[in-house]
């Protein structure tokens, strides 16, 4: 009668190691997929804060230059992206990075700087998510007899 009752159990201890198993392995996978996906999103943060950085900078940079009178649109440009470059540089690492478009409007005195950068997911590519497109823009305006910390504070 023994031996009927431990023969009868255990097909059902052998299922509950598997069922601990399979619970185990569907657990590993969701932890894996969040990993991932936290992973990514903390990417794009990355992209997004080093491109917002470095058009902020690249306008302030402009209005600065501008403020101190008449000076080639070539110059602005070029200021714009030696600025663009160096401070937006550490989101590099994380994705690709278009270069900045500068749109210099004199009669308002204002520079808008948008660039575009782009994140290529890893685990995420799973659910169908390929890339994220980050983009950023920053107007500030000059005015003659502005200071260089009444541009920075806007």
């Amino acid at each position: 009668m023994y031996e009927e009752r431990v023969a009868g159990s255990r097909p059902l201890v052998r299922t509950r190691r598997r069922s601990g198993t399979g619970l185990f392995v569907m657990m590993s996978v969701a932890l894996f997929l969040t990993t991932g996906a936290a992973l990514d999103y903390a990417r794009v943060v990355s992209m997004r804060e080093g491109i917002e950085f470095g058009v902020k900078s690249a306008a302030q940079a402009a209005a600065l230059v501008l403020r101190g009178g008449q000076v080639p649109d070539d110059e602005i440009t070029s200021v714009v992206m030696s600025h663009f470059d160096k401070d937006g540089a550490f989101a590099r690492h994380v994705g690709t990075i278009e270069a900045p478009n500068v749109i210099i409007d004199h009669a308002a005195r204002a520079v808008t700087v948008d660039a575009k950068g782009t994140v290529m997911m890893t685990v995420s590519r799973l659910i169908g998510l390929n890339d994220v497109t980050v983009p950023a823009t920053f107007t500030t305006n000059w005015a003659p007899d502005q200071s260089a910390q009444d541009i920075q504070s806007r």
